[in-house]
């Protein structure tokens, strides 16, 4: 499948929502508000911070990638939920898939592309991550380093903190 990358529009929302509650937990699926809040951030900051990945056929929006910055240097309760637009650390919240086009290496190929975005920006000194077990092997692949486990609590699993520092 053939991919075109682009900011995200706010027209997006409605499928970008459908996306990240068919994508996380109900306790860890960030709601509509908190998606639009986002949003909103990297079209004031950075639009390189909220990415979709399109199918190039017909334009369907099949993934994104969406972000806040921080001082941190890893992602926290409070890079959770806000924005310091002034922020070094890009903390990478959600990357979600359309069910329908997984096992297609869409996240892998929209994380790539999304990175060398935002690596050749030069304005970041990190992007940071917290990850799943199972999904510690996606991240790697794309060079994260997995950290360890996360301070963070969210939902009823645990968390393990990824970075690449840029």
């Amino acid at each position: 499948m053939d991919l075109v990358y682009e900011p995200a529009k706010l027209e997006d929302l409605d499928v970008i929502t459908a996306l990240e509650t068919a994508s996380y937990h109900p306790d860890e699926a960030a709601s509509r508000e908190q998606l639009a809040n986002r949003m909103q951030y990297a079209l004031d900051s950075d639009v390189n911070l909220f990415m979709v990945a399109r199918r190039a056929s017909d334009r369907e929006l099949v993934g994104f990638v969406c972000n806040t910055l921080s001082n941190d240097p890893l992602v926290t309760d409070e890079s959770m939920k806000t924005h310091d637009p002034q922020g070094k650390t890009v903390c990478l919240h959600s990357v979600c898939v359309s069910p329908n086009a997984r096992r297609q290496k869409i996240a892998s190929r929209l994380m790539q592309h999304w990175i060398q975005v935002i690596r050749d920006e030069k304005r970041y000194q990190r992007i940071a991550l917290m990850s799943r077990p199972n999904l510690i092997p996606l991240y790697e692949s794309v060079g994260f380093k997995t950290l360890g486990k996360s301070a963070v609590v969210h939902g009823p699993d645990p968390w393990y903190d990824a970075v690449i520092d840029l």
